[in-house]
């Protein structure tokens, strides 16, 4: 039987919606170069112009280094990697060196000088592109300027190969998992 209540207030659980592909956030630093958060409110916005977004609370060090206009980057792990999103998301910018504290190898864009975590599978660099504000969080839209991607990853039209990549996942209350290894492909024409 399903339970029903009626929402008067802020919700201190929505995770309905859950589990959510993990989203790193990368901007670059004046305090310490380069600085990395977790974000699982994230999706693509639109094909043409290519935009994606991710949604950050202004409590956020991240947020700071972004509401300027900043360009940023995200960067996509495999399920192997759910300890550093752990850790990413547990410390704030604010008071440490995320890259030095957990020894990150950091490759800078192509496109734009923004940090990429070199063990990512995917990543994207992102020009800013507008930013709505949405309640307790805004959502940051950036123009995909680059793409990065670990080519083993992909199938040729660009799917993730779930025998070679397990996207990381986030189901809530730090807990993490992977996709199935097994997809099947339905056609309905």
């Amino acid at each position: 039987m399903m339970r029903v209540t009626v929402i008067e207030r802020a919700l201190d659980r929505f995770f309905h919606f859950y589990p959510g592909v993990v989203a790193i956030v990368g901007a670059k630093d004046p305090s310490h170069g380069a600085n990395f958060m977790p974000a699982v409110w994230n999706t693509g916005l639109s094909f043409d112009p290519p935009l994606f977004g991710v949604s950050i609370s202004p409590k956020r060090h991240t947020y700071r280094l972004l509401e300027n206009e900043a360009p940023w980057s995200v960067s996509f792990l495999s399920f192997e990697h759910a300890d550093l999103a752990a850790r990413l998301g547990s410390t704030s910018g604010r008071d440490l060196n995320k890259v030095n504290a957990f020894g990150l190898a950091v490759l800078w864009g192509k496109a734009l000088d923004v940090p990429i975590l070199k063990n990512a599978f995917a990543a994207y660099e992102l020009e800013p592109a507008g930013r709505v504000k949405t309640g307790d969080h805004d959502l940051f839209i950036g123009r995909v300027r680059a793409v990065w991607e670990d080519q083993t990853a992909f199938d040729q039209e660009g799917v993730p190969l779930p025998e070679y990549v397990r996207p990381l996942l986030y189901f809530g209350r730090f807990r993490y998992g992977a996709p199935a290894e097994k997809t099947v492909r339905l056609k309905f024409r």
